[in-house]
């Protein structure tokens, strides 16, 4: 059986409609989206629809959550605004619905880590640098889940990783491969590319394979939305994967 695992769509309706032609051509059928679908200066209705439309099994990632936190108040931030201006009562009844965590084919799938949505499951923020968690704390965080594989986004930063126990795999991001974050310190996250990144899973007795895929989109389109809705930081997360 193979499974195609995506994250961190953030609305790029683009790079999202280039990874699902490419999994339809690969005949997959199962596909999981691990949160944070809609949040940003682009699409966030056209990736909804995109999302039901082929069926995609979807989580919660704190972004969705902030949306539905946002609701019934005017926030400080123009994008959180823009996005609840073009979402109507199907993508909040959608977003209310999804749960925080999910298992499939023994697969245990969340955002970021089990115990958080905002949790880097696989690096530690320090004042200068992220560094690489120690095996031996990932399988601490990881104790109370009973499922050997592990597949979280939230970093945008695909990896591989296989402790002592766990095998863990972060699927990247589709929709923005760079970003910059103030909490809960300042930190940056970049790929060093501009492609759409999935992951696919391949299950069988023995062994699990994993490709990591990257496919190219038309990204000038997002990251001119990104421009027209005042985000020229996204436009160049966008273009470049830089910050």
């Amino acid at each position: 059986m193979k499974i195609a695992i995506l994250s961190d769509i953030h609305g790029n309706t683009w790079a999202l409609n280039e990874v699902l032609q490419d999994i339809k051509s690969k005949k997959i059928e199962t596909i999981i989206n691990l949160g944070d679908s809609l949040n940003g200066p682009l699409d966030p209705k056209g990736t909804f629809n995109l999302l039901i439309e082929n069926n995609v099994l979807s989580i919660c990632g704190n972004g969705d959550r902030l949306i539905l936190e946002s609701l019934g108040s005017t926030s400080q931030f123009k994008t959180m605004e823009y996005v609840k201006t073009q979402i109507d009562n199907d993508v909040i009844d959608w977003l209310k619905k999804l749960p925080f965590e999910l298992i499939n084919n023994n697969i245990y799938c969340c955002h970021a880590s089990p115990d958080s949505d905002t949790s880097y499951l696989l690096e530690n923020l320090k004042a200068d640098h992220i560094e690489f968690k120690e095996y031996s704390e990932i399988d601490r965080i990881l104790k109370d889940i009973k499922q050997e594989i592990i597949v979280c986004g939230h970093s945008h930063v695909s990896r591989i990783v296989k402790t002592a126990y766990k095998l863990i795999l972060n699927v990247g991001s589709v929709g923005l491969p760079a970003y910059d974050d103030e909490l809960p310190i300042p930190h940056k996250m970049e790929n060093f590319n501009p492609y759409a990144s999935y992951s696919i899973l391949t299950l069988s007795d023995n062994p699990v394979k994993i490709e990591q895929v990257a496919i190219s989109y038309d990204y000038e389109i997002a990251a001119s939305t990104a421009e027209k809705n005042e985000r020229n930081d996204w436009a160049k997360w966008i273009r470049t994967g830089r910050v």
